[in-house]
Parts: C-alpha cells; structure tokens; sequence
C-alpha cells in the first residue's frame, strides 16, 4: 500500500544553498514505493531570482515563500500546508538516503501507537560517515535522561502522524529548537526509535545557523523555555546546570574576544544561579585581562 508523506524543507535559496537545496530534493525524488510531497519553504531576500522563480515553476513540489528570514516560521508555515497522512523535515544541505521513506513508513504503520518515529542516521564530517546515534536501545528505554546527554532528534530523523503532531507541538525558542521539541515530544507524546539510518547530516556547511554568535547567546533563554515544560525534577536539575554551563561558555567566549564588559555579564548571571559555584574559580581570568591590543572597556556586547 502506497502512503504519503510531506517532508518539509526551509530554505533561503542563497547563493550557498541553492546547490545543496537540489542536492536535498534530488534524495526525495528518488525515493520509492511511497508518495513524497516536497513543501519548499524559502524564507529570507537572500535568494537567487533564478532559482527562487525555477522552484515556483516545478510542478513535483509545493513552494512557499515568507518574506522574513527565520527557520523557525518556516517550518511552521510548512506544517499548515501538510494534508498528508505523514509529515518530515529535511534541512537544505542535508539528504535522505535510499530506500528511507519505505523504512520509515514501514515501520510507523505497523505500530500504530506510535507518534513519532525517530531514526538512525548519519553524520558526514571529513569525507566520512559516521553513525550518529550509537546506543538506540538506551534512546527507547530512557528518551528524557539520553536527552540530557545527548540531543537525539535530528531534523531529517523524524517522521511524524500528522493528526497528532500540530503546529503547537513544534513551536518553540530559535535556539536549541530541536532538543527543545524532543523534550515536548518525550514528555506529551509515544516515541519509537528505529536503529536504521535513513538520513545523511552534513556538518561544516555554509550559512549553518546554528555556528552563529547570535544563536549561541539565545541558548540560555532557550533552557529556561525548557523549564518552563515541567519536566520530571531530575531533568530540571540537569537544565539549570547546562543553564549555568551556557552562560559560562557565553562569558568565556566574549573574554577571549576581548570583550569583558560582556563576559563580566554573563559571568555574573552564571553565578547567580543555584549550579554557578563551579565556576567562582573563573573570576580570576576576568580580575586580569588578557592583552588584545584593544581596550577593554570598548569591548562590544550582545543584543
């Protein structure tokens, strides 16, 4: 029995993404047995008129555009347009692998408690393919407790019924939304795990969102938007000591970049947390700055 399934690409349709973009298409078309359904969601005025017209002329996808540029919206704006049975994510510079739709579909159909399935994959860094998730049976016994080691939900590993999955339950802070939708999920939903790889992650490349400064200083209101799901009280003690841990690594890294009037405030907010005294020690290195051959007192600081 043939099944459909809509796999939801945001894009911006840049000069350095248009050619991962067909890339990533190319793996959906090529998938068999099963109705795939591309919902192009090209969002941001980066994009390449050419190729933003082309993909409004293909008549295998569905094509949206949003003006603002924002991951996030995207993925929602694609969520609306799904009228199929399934839905998926893919990122733009990512690929499914062969024969991916028909594992994945297999295997939610024939449990049918199931909300979303979460695949194996792999992570593709210096030429080579690696396995990214290595222990799937701890995945299943514990999803709440792996999450905390590991962020276990990545976007093309996913594979969703669309009547119990809503644009609520996908809607969530800029950083760290995919652990911040695997900890609604876990909490709120039936997962099943599925050691088969059916996607390929390729790291270092252009535009990666999340390698932004901007999206590293979001991650602490992030944490905090995590607690606010009420988890069970040993998650949440695992969240305020990465919440602590994030505004130290934000402090460090301003330091280093000479910045310490920023660095003092993240400093300061890591401190007054109830996980913060690890890093007391730490205030040494912000009493002597380092020379940068820039004053410090000029240094910039976040929005």
């Amino acid at each position: 029995m043939k099944r459909s399934v809509s796999v939801i690409v945001p894009t911006t349709v840049s000069l350095e993404r248009a050619p991962l973009l067909g890339r990533a298409l190319r793996s959906l078309q090529e998938q068999q047995h099963h109705v795939i359904v591309p919902i192009v969601v090209a969002n941001g005025t980066r994009y390449l008129p050419e190729v933003l017209e082309s993909l409004k002329q293909r008549q295998d996808i569905r094509f949206i555009y949003l003006d603002r540029h924002s991951h996030t919206e995207a993925r929602l704006a694609g969520r609306k347009a799904v009228d199929t049975e399934f839905f998926a994510f893919l990122d733009d510079d990512d690929e499914y692998l062969p024969g991916a739709a028909q594992q994945q579909l297999g295997a939610i159909a024939r449990d049918p408690s199931v909300d979303v399935l979460i695949t194996n994959g792999y992570r593709h860094e210096s030429g080579q393919d690696v396995v990214q998730l290595a222990d799937v049976p701890s995945l299943q016994r514990d999803p709440l407790r792996s999450l905390m080691d590991f962020s276990w939900l990545h976007n093309a590993g996913a594979l969703f019924r669309s009547d119990r999955i809503s644009s609520n339950d996908l809607q969530g802070p800029p950083a760290m939304e995919l652990t911040y939708m695997a900890l609604k999920l876990a909490l709120t939903k039936t997962l099943k795990f599925l050691d088969v790889p059916t996607y390929r992650w390729y790291q270092g490349t252009p535009e990666s969102l999340s390698a932004t400064k901007g999206y590293r200083a979001a991650e602490p209101e992030a944490i905090r938007e995590m607690l606010k799901l009420n988890p069970p009280a040993y998650i949440k003690r695992r969240l305020r000591r990465k919440y602590a841990a994030s505004l130290h690594c934000l402090s460090d890294t301003e330091r280093q970049d000479g910045c310490y009037r920023a660095a003092w405030r993240y400093h300061l907010r890591s401190l007054a947390s109830p996980y913060g005294i690890p890093y007391l020690l730490y205030t040494r290195h912000l009493l002597r700055p380092k020379r940068t051959g820039k004053p410090a007192a000029s240094g910039r600081s976040p929005g």
